[in-house]
This record gives C-alpha cells, structure tokens and sequence, in this order.
C-alpha cells in the first residue's frame, strides 16, 4: 500500500506537533509547581552560563573521574539529553516547512527556537539559561538535518 503525498504530508505534521508536546512538557511542564527559594535576582543569576563549554566540561570531567553512578547518569542524560532531544527538531522543520530545505535555514530557525526556550527558563526558572545546551541542541539538530536529506521523509511511507 502506497500512501499519497496529502496524507504523508499530514502524517509529518502530526509528527511534528506530537514532538513539539512533547518537547513543551519535558522543557516546561515537567518543572511547574517547583518550589524556588530566595531572591528573584539571586536565582535569575545562579541560573545562567554564558561561557560555553563550562557545563560541557564539567559534566565530561564526571564522566572522567567520577565513580558516584548517580553523578555519572546525570551527566550521560544531560550531554545526550540535550543532542538527542533536538534531532527531530532537525529532521522536521525540512520536512515539514518546504522553504526551510537548506542546513543554514534550518539551523537559524532551529537556533532561534532554542534560543527563546533558553530565555523562557532563564526568567520562569523552569530550567537553566546554559549557552552548552545551545551548542549541544544545534549539534541536536545538524544530525537530525543530516538525517532528513539522507533519508527523504516521503521513503518512510513507501512499500
């Protein structure tokens, strides 16, 4: 059975809005009702990096030397967290957004997505404002863009 090109565009779509649910609760949901203690201000500055790779290496130095097995997951879910999570992001918006077929589009679309998701924690305290999950995201999405133009969205339905 060959599905037509209406119904696989829908099917992406579909795909693509499940993801962005997905991605909104495991960003922001999953963190709501948290209590936070102290100073707006305090939090707001303990809740940002701008240097990049400082977390990176941090989390890659637990990998190195850590022998605490809670440690070393929270660095493996964080590093992989962060690349893994975005590579639909990648595959997608080309899939899904015909205009946005080139690496450069999909990465300025992707980095301004990820940007203002990094804004949104960094005020709300839902999270972290860390430029290395920035980097980690948009490696996220250069794999998931590779993926897209190797294997065309439309050759998943074929028989």
């Amino acid at each position: 059975m060959v599905i037509d090109r209406e119904k696989k565009n829908k099917l992406l779509k579909a795909g693509f809005a499940v993801y962005a649910l997905l991605m909104l609760w495991l960003l922001f949901g999953q963190r709501l009702g948290y209590s936070k203690d102290g100073e707006y201000s305090e939090m707001l500055i303990a809740n940002i990096n701008l240097v990049p790779f400082h977390t990176v290496g941090l989390f890659v130095r637990s990998l190195l030397r850590s022998e605490n097995p809670a440690l070393l997951r929270h660095a493996v879910i964080n590093l992989a967290g962060n690349v893994v999570m975005f590579v639909p992001l990648g595959f997608f918006i080309p899939a899904v957004f015909v205009r946005m077929r080139t690496f450069a589009k999909t990465v300025l679309c992707s980095a301004a997505v990820v940007t203002v998701v990094e804004i949104i924690q960094l005020f709300t305290l839902l999270g972290s404002c860390d430029i290395d999950d920035l980097i980690l995201n948009m490696l996220g999405v250069a794999v998931g863009f590779i993926i897209f133009k190797n294997v065309k969205p439309i050759d998943f339905f074929k028989k």
